[in-house]
């Protein structure tokens, strides 16, 4: 037996209950920074989040070791991962030319802070519902209920936008993101959980809400959307998010997560 194993009761006795700690502390760990950096400006705000994100991160892999290999290194080949992330490559080249398809004004407006919220949701949210309780439910869930998890997870995901409401977003258009986002977290997941590395959610996310915050004309500074998208185009989101997702859900689909617990159990030392 290795001494140097610690042992972690919570998570083999009562599994459901550290994945939703896996979830709540990272998520203060991060607002914590988000906090801390608010007080001095927006910018700094979401600098804080990436730089707690990392430090939650940091914390998981040392209170798992040795056990956990940690959360950057790619346990697939690089063919692998082109075919992974072609659901995502669909999703930015039609985000990007939506414009043509909706017969809408081209707009492109980057920015440092549309830069600084993308890297923030791309290191808070994924760290906050994703990479720190998928990879316990890949290795304390049982196999057979893993999907499952990842749904509900994903479900939470969407469910955490309607908070927007409470910053003034439109009614219309937090219902709309809520939807998108859990489509789009059903990506995230599939890239997480196919490359066993958290560098490509953090990446896709963070890369798709810069996009996304460049691209329309109506956000507010923090990223708000306050007023309506027309019915085409509402209805053009809604159809690229919901067929994204279900390519994405079909690469992860219960036959095919057996090579996903094969990569987590490299990532977790399982023999």
């Amino acid at each position: 037996m290795n001494t140097k194993t610690r042992k972690h009761s919570i998570c083999e006795k009562m599994p459901y209950v550290a994945v939703i700690l896996g979830m709540i502390i990272p998520s203060i760990i991060v607002a914590i920074g988000g906090s801390a950096g608010e007080g001095i400006s927006s910018y700094a705000g979401n600098i804080g989040i990436c730089i707690f994100a990392v430090m939650a991160m940091i914390v998981f892999k040392f209170w798992y070791a040795p056990k956990f290999k940690g959360f950057v290194r790619p346990e697939v080949s690089i063919k692998d991962i082109c075919i992974i992330m072609i659901p995502f490559v669909v999703l930015v080249v039609l985000t990007v030319l939506e414009p043509l398809f909706i017969q809408r004004p081209f707009y492109y407006n980057p920015s440092l802070g549309a830069l600084f919220m993308g890297l923030a949701a791309g290191f808070g949210e994924e760290t906050m519902f994703r990479i720190c309780s998928l990879a316990i439910v890949m290795r304390y869930v049982k196999k057979e209920k893993r999907f499952t998890a990842v749904i509900i997870l994903t479900l939470i995901f969407g469910l955490s936008h309607l908070g927007n409401i409470m910053s003034g977003a439109d009614t219309t258009m937090t219902i709309l993101q809520l939807i998108t986002s859990t489509f789009h977290g059903f990506l995230f997941a599939t890239l997480y959980l196919k490359t066993g590395s958290a560098i490509f959610p953090i990446f896709a996310h963070g890369l798709y809400d810069f996009i996304s915050f460049t691209m329309e004309p109506t956000a507010t500074e923090n990223g708000i959307i306050t007023h309506q998208y027309g019915t085409v185009q509402l209805i053009f989101e809604v159809s690229l998010a919901v067929i994204i997702g279900i390519a994405s859900l079909y690469m992860l689909r219960k036959d095919k997560l057996a090579a996903a617990d094969e990569i987590w159990d490299k990532k977790w030392s399982v023999n």
